[in-house]
């Protein structure tokens, strides 16, 4: 007689009396995987907002579209596959939609997108009940379907329906500014954003408030006068100054009161972002400098974009000074720094009152003029010597201390060792910098711990390419489409030695093939090479690449000829290649696609 199998113990067979086994787990742990389920998709961006999960009078449920229409069996099917987790979870039965819509936390994370109703927006909001929000508004036009008169050319007016639908959904969340923890709100013209502000002006207290992201993007060029005079001042303060936990601020094309007393919650920041200010609303240094010192845990992504106005004219020469505003500054967290759209001056007078001992990578965007002695000065020991106790032009200074001044003991990897500020960069992306050979081949020199390179060379000398090769290795021209495989070893001065990961942008195959063989025989390889693919590689060049180098990459460059998005090394020596919709700076603010809590990604492809 065949042995009988107990099968009653396997999870995968049912049990015979009907019991649901999972029905014996308790509220509170069904609620916590249903949490723990939700995570990984809750922050993702809906496509659209057709949703209504009612109960009906019966006490069951229905998801019908906002259009009230009635879905065929087939559409009905298609949708229940797309419903989002936790909307998923309060389909299966009644139990576990008592307990799903119950959870606060699979409704927190609130989207207006689209145009109203927004009837997932508000479903979400009644049932997150106390829980701390999430809350993002996306009235950008970057959508002809989304709005009728998305064109270049709109302006908008009186009855300017977008504006009425902003002030609808900040009358529908300011109650809730008590527990927000996130807020992120995205639009095209500034008349949008000053409504917003204008409504967080009048709100009251935000204890819980971690995130504030205000971004205005209009497709125009950076200009010196705010365009709106009549809006440029702010009457208000937001969230009457009381947000003691707001640690993640970016505001692109925002300006605030940025006095103690018209932002006192701009301290204790991890994260600043700041950018396509007006310079007449741009912080002055006094203002700027305050705004820094009062954040001395500063992390990478507090690399602002607009850095503050009126230098070099505000530089004092004789008589009265600022000494809050003449004392050096020190950015002792800053890891990662973009500088763009500046003119020569104004980085001279900037840049010395920096003091920035843990920078290791640079992004560099300058156009319009000779930026020789910007280049000149980042190399010299100058650009990383110990602040004086007091500058040039102040009789004293020595009352100022603490976080923030410089002069203050320095950490291990110091001043002391670094022979310039570039001399410290292990990554650093050229954009533009026009500059003569010789300023090129010092800064070159200083590179020496550099691992990471990326050369947008549309926009670039061609020297910036050919410093690359080691001397006595020919470079071909940049229109060569072949290369000789094995070029004799060269010898003298070799620029870049530690370089590994090199990204170009108008380098052909033919140059590229050459400067791969030429450092390869001179003992100094490149790991990993990434190229833009509308540039001139054929299947040839790009299989011997590919044979050549440990990793070989093609990339879909950027739209925007300014994309500061550069390259990073894993921290364990491997490479990951970021999303291509991930960009950040000068190209992010179309898709608006800002994580909420990390900072932005500096080194990838152009």
């Amino acid at each position: 007689m065949a042995d009988v199998i107990d099968l009653s113990s396997n999870p995968f067979v049912a049990p015979k009396d009907g019991r649901c086994l999972i029905n014996d787990l308790p509220s509170e742990l069904l609620a916590h995987i249903f949490s723990l389920g939700w995570t990984p998709e809750r922050d993702e961006e809906p496509d659209e907002d057709d949703f209504e999960d009612v109960d009906s009078e019966d006490g069951s449920y229905s998801t019908v579209s906002s259009d009230r229409s009635s879905p065929s069996e087939e559409d009905a099917d298609e949708k229940e596959r797309k419903l989002p987790f936790n909307v998923l979870v309060s389909h299966v039965c009644a139990r576990w939609r008592a307990i799903a819509v119950d959870n606060p936390l699979l409704w927190s994370h609130i989207r207006f997108v689209g145009l109203p109703p927004y009837d997932r927006a508000k479903t979400y909001l009644e049932r997150a009940k106390a829980a701390p929000l999430h809350i993002t508004v996306d009235r950008g036009l970057d959508d002809e379907d989304d709005y009728p008169m998305s064109d270049d050319s709109y302006e908008p007016e009186d009855d300017d329906v977008d504006l009425v639908i902003i002030e609808s959904i900040m009358e529908l969340i300011i109650p809730h500014v008590p527990h927000w923890q996130s807020f992120r709100l995205m639009v095209s013209f500034y008349r949008h954003m000053h409504c917003a502000l204008q409504a967080l002006g009048a709100a009251g207290p935000a204890p819980m408030l971690e995130v504030l992201q205000l971004y205005h993007h209009e497709d125009t060029d950076e200009h010196l006068t705010f365009a709106l005079p009549e809006l440029r001042e702010q009457p208000f303060c937001l969230f009457g100054g009381v947000a003691p936990r707001l640690t993640h601020v970016a505001l692109w094309g925002v300006h605030l009161p940025w006095t103690r007393e018209g932002s006192p919650f701009l301290t204790g920041l991890v994260d600043l972002e700041l950018a396509y200010h007006a310079r007449d609303v741009r912080p002055s240094l006094t203002e700027f400098a305050r705004i820094l010192r009062a954040s001395p845990g500063l992390r990478p992504a507090g690399s602002p974009a607009d850095w503050p106005a009126g230098l070099p004219e505000t530089i004092p020469t004789e008589g009265t000074f600022d000494a809050d505003a003449a004392a050096p500054l020190a950015l002792e967290n800053l890891t990662d720094l973009v500088l763009a759209y500046h003119e020569p001056a104004y980085l001279l007078a900037l840049l010395p009152r920096l003091a920035l001992p843990a920078l290791t990578s640079l992004a560099l965007d300058l156009e319009d003029d000779d930026f020789s002695e910007v280049l000149a000065y980042l190399s010299s020991p100058r650009s990383i010597g110990a602040p004086p106790s007091a500058p040039f032009w102040a009789p004293s200074a020595s009352a100022l201390r603490g976080p923030g001044v410089a002069g203050a003991p320095q950490p291990p990897q110091s001043r002391t060792t670094s022979r310039s500020l570039l001399s410290q960069l292990t990554a650093l992306k050229i954009a533009s910098v026009p500059a003569s050979e010789a300023a090129v081949r010092e800064a070159y020199r200083q590179l020496q711990a550099l691992t990471a390179l990326n050369l947008n060379a549309h926009f670039l000398d061609p020297y910036w390419v050919d410093l690359l090769f080691p001397p006595e290795a020919a470079p071909p021209s940049a229109g060569s489409t072949t290369a000789t495989a094995t070029p004799a070893p060269a010898t003298g001065e070799l620029l870049l030695p530690r370089l590994e990961t090199l990204t170009t942008t108008g380098v052909s195959g033919g140059q590229m093939r050459a400067l791969v063989a030429a450092r390869q025989a001179r003992g100094v390889p490149l790991r990993a090479l990434l190229m833009n693919q509308d540039d001139d590689v054929d299947s040839a060049d790009g299989a011997w690449l590919d044979a050549h180098v440990e990793r070989f990459e093609f990339f879909e460059g950027s739209d925007e000829e300014d994309d500061l998005e550069v390259f990073e090394d894993d921290a364990d020596g491997d490479w990951e290649d970021e999303d291509e919709d991930e960009d950040f700076d000068y190209e992010v603010h179309e898709d608006f696609e800002i994580d909420e809590y990390e900072p932005p990604t500096w080194f990838h492809h152009p």
